[in-house]
């Protein structure tokens, strides 16, 4: 049976649940990309879910560039 993940498994009160999603998804792509290119068949659980456990288990690591950030004016 997959694993299900809430909200607050994913964001541990550290990231905020839109940037979850979207590192979630950048890191399903990234793991689906290096599985194309292997050639490896597609396995038993989805690479959102794997990604899902991934920021779960604290594995993807996030850092904000301050040239990116919006500055008060």
């Amino acid at each position: 049976m997959p694993m299900v993940y809430f909200t607050e498994d994913v964001t541990d009160g550290q990231v905020n649940p839109y940037e979850a999603v979207l590192l979630s998804s950048r890191e399903a792509r990234r793991l689906n990309q290096a599985r194309l290119n292997a050639g490896v068949a597609e396995g038993e659980e989805k690479v959102t879910t794997v990604a899902l456990g991934r920021l779960a288990d604290k594995k993807i690591r996030h850092t904000y560039d301050a040239k990116n950030t919006a500055q008060g004016d």
